[in-house]
């Protein structure tokens, strides 16, 4: 009977250590094979209008550089711009890609390359003029969300 039981526990062990490699393999194989994307913010600037209705509206131009490091391309369907300002939070969603024909308005970043994104952002705004604006960008691709912060600078104009 003990000459059997060995015999299981070495089978189980053998089975338990191949089944753990065997989810490691798959686990790093579906890592490596998934887009990886970073986000680089190359630009963001804002500016502040008041119209002539006393209407104020913020502005903001961002460039962003999207490195894909992994091995299945992915495309970037949508951006968000948030932040705070005297307790009240702001979130944009992106007005349009800059330099992307506005029937397409999706951007396509290919596995193991590199692409620069701009797009523009402006909303009502309520909160006050500030020269720097610390901001949240959220990008939309077709795998998942990617977050990356910055601060928005006044544009010189």
């Amino acid at each position: 009977m003990s000459e059997f039981s060995n015999i299981n526990i070495a089978l189980g062990i053998i089975g338990t250590v191949t089944g753990a490699i065997a989810l490691f393999i798959s686990w790093w194989t579906l890592r490596k094979e998934s887009p990886r994307l970073r986000m680089t913010v190359l630009k963001c600037e804002h500016s502040i209008k008041v119209s002539t209705n006393q209407v104020k509206t913020i502005t903001f131009w961002v460039e962003i550089q999207i490195k894909n490091i992994g091995d299945r391309h992915t495309s970037v369907y949508d951006m968000s711009l948030a932040f705070e300002d005297n307790w009240n939070k702001y979130s944009f969603k992106k007005n349009y890609f800059r330099d992307i024909p506005s029937q397409e308005q999706r951007i396509l970043v290919p596995a193991h390359d590199v692409v620069h994104v701009k797009a523009d952002f402006y909303e009502r705004y309520e909160g006050n003029d500030k020269e720097q604006i610390k901001c949240t960008l959220t990008m939309y691709h077709t795998h998942k969300t990617e977050v990356v912060e910055t601060v928005s600078r006044r544009a010189k104009t």
